[in-house]
């Protein structure tokens, strides 16, 4: 396996295979293939988009938060990004991880209209409900990719190597959860006073955060309710709120016929001038630039 070697020698072969492949009674539209390496840190902003996104992680590890969930993905582990799911993920400098991500659309064949469950289309239709979270692979998906890789350096067809990729679908719409291992614990089962933390700063809306309310809701004191947020979490409650709204934010930006100081004023910012800022600090962009920049994807 040398991936420094196929990202350099097969990017034309890998734009080459992107394109449609029919299947029974679906069409399968593949939009990217890509060998990642990442060397340094960095950041990827929360962000939704209209394909299905495949992440398999080869070596190193990579942070991914799925709406409201931090998961960390080890080598030999795998999630997969629903259309609309928002999602951003995290770097780290001192474990860069290598693997593979795949991105993909599909439709009825033409003159589909009834759709058995057992079907390719009903098979692929359940992946629309894919439960966020890291997957230990259990079924092969790394030797199929390997193999994928393989094929395409000996100068396989385009086609063959679509009909290899769809076999990984199947191989994924046959996974459940009973299947593979959640690398992280369930929103459900988290610490009850994270969560009841979160449920008050989520339902916030105002320009200022009462924390005192907050922890007198909870019937302790602010100072203490403080110790144990950030004992838990590493986060003090204004980051927690800060992050709230940025990502709030996020999912605002993309509605084009809001200005920014109206998406400021929705995330709860007091005034355009500290959204701007905190926004680019978060994310090293500015929120114009993030709008864009998602405005581009989505095309």
């Amino acid at each position: 396996m040398d991936l420094k070697k196929w990202r350099n020698e097969l990017a034309s072969v890998l734009n080459g295979i992107c394109g449609e492949i029919a299947v029974g009674d679906a069409v399968v539209d593949w939009v990217d293939i890509v060998i990642e390496q990442t060397g340094g840190s960095g950041k990827c902003p929360p962000h939704a988009h209209t394909w299905y996104e495949f992440n398999y992680v080869l070596s190193g590890r990579m942070q991914t938060r799925f709406i409201d969930q931090d998961v960390m993905v080890h080598a030999g582990e795998f999630f997969l990004i629903p259309p609309g799911m928002t999602h951003a993920h995290d770097y780290s400098r001192e474990d860069p991880h290598e693997g593979i991500c795949l991105r993909w659309r599909f439709r009825p064949s033409p003159g589909e209209v009834d759709t058995a469950d057992d079907s390719f289309l009903g098979r692929l239709g359940r992946l629309k409900d894919w439960p966020p979270g890291a997957y230990r692979d259990n079924d092969g998906i790394r030797s199929l990719l390997l193999q994928f890789f393989a094929e395409a350096e000996s100068g396989r067809s385009p086609f063959y190597l679509r009909l290899l990729l769809v076999q990984l679908l199947e191989v994924l719409s046959g996974v459940t959860v009973r299947h593979a291992s959640v690398a992280t614990e369930p929103v459900q089962a988290r610490d009850a006073l994270l969560r009841k933390v979160e449920v008050y700063l989520e339902d916030f809306r105002g320009d200022r955060l009462n924390v005192e309310a907050l922890a007198a809701s909870l019937h302790m004191s602010y100072g203490h309710l403080s110790r144990l947020y950030k004992q838990k979490t590493g986060r003090t409650l204004i980051e927690e709120m800060n992050r709230i709204r940025l990502a709030k934010a996020c999912e605002l930006l993309l509605q084009p016929s809001l200005l920014i100081k109206e998406v400021a004023e929705q995330a709860g910012f007091p005034d355009i001038y500290y959204f701007s800022k905190a926004f680019k600090k978060k994310y090293g962009i500015s929120p114009l630039t993030y709008r864009k920049q998602q405005a581009c994807l989505a095309k």
